[in-house]
């Protein structure tokens, strides 16, 4: 399933980023240090053009930046 990110509410994002956060923690995790410009553009970039099953694993391992 593919969400539009750009027809949303506010209110539903809100909730997909809470049910993100509490089904995907690593993932939530990797996308507010994003956000806060602890991981790069070029670190995305990299993200986006691994494999599947290296993408799962690097998630499963991620932990937050300081």
């Amino acid at each position: 399933m593919t969400l539009d990110l750009d027809k949303m509410t506010q209110a539903e994002f809100d909730e997909l980023m809470v049910d993100l956060r509490e089904k995907e923690p690593n993932l939530f995790q990797f996308i507010v240090d994003f956000i806060n410009k602890k991981v790069s553009i070029q670190e995305v970039e990299a993200f986006q053009k691994m494999e599947h099953e290296v993408r799962q694993l690097y998630i499963k391992n991620y932990k937050a930046r300081a």
